[in-house]
């Protein structure tokens, strides 16, 4: 849905521009890239890695319970009644379905951190694509690639590219301004 919607905004850029409104102007960067090549993405991936580190270990912790509830269960249930067997088995239904609880947690919890740190660097990135936007006139600034990697700048003649490419530009003034 979201790849038909941009591609719908291409086109209606493409035939607006062709329909009479040539002065429209759109540039065009890759964010990704930049994020890639900032300094400060190294220390947000260490605070991922140690954020995940303690819930992994927090995770191993209960593994190991059910993994003993397990081998207990499965030591004693030849000489088990059908009522201990019963509530062995619930037991460990519980148990399992607490860890799956608790990974789905885990998976929540890591994403909201990662956009925890990650969003003042959209902030201030937005804020320089919006500045350099400004100086350059340009009436919209699109994201050069899909999240899944689809590019949807196709092809841009190097005159087009030198002057609404602007990933260089947005990276160098971050690395200049912080």
């Amino acid at each position: 849905m979201r790849i038909t919607s941009l591609i719908l905004f291409v086109l209606t850029v493409a035939l607006v521009g062709s329909a009479g409104a040539q002065s429209m102007k759109v540039g065009f960067m890759n964010p990704d890239e930049i994020l890639e090549q900032l300094p400060e993405k190294d220390d947000v991936e260490r605070e991922l890695d140690a954020f995940l580190d303690e819930k992994e270990q927090e995770f191993q912790e209960e593994a190991i319970e059910y993994q003993n509830l397990l081998g207990e269960y499965q030591e004693r249930a030849e000489n088990m009644s059908q009522s201990q067997n019963q509530q062995y088995q619930q037991r460990l239904q519980q148990k399992e379905q607490q860890l799956q609880q608790l990974q789905q947690q885990m998976e929540q919890q890591f994403e909201q951190r990662r956009q925890e740190l990650i969003q003042p660097l959209l902030e201030r990135m937005n804020t320089h694509i919006q500045a350099l936007a400004e100086e350059k006139n340009l009436d919209y600034v699109i994201n050069e690639a899909t999240g899944m990697g689809d590019m949807i700048v196709l092809h841009a003649s190097s005159e087009s590219r030198a002057e609404y490419e602007l990933t260089d530009e947005v990276l160098q003034r971050m690395l200049n301004n912080n």
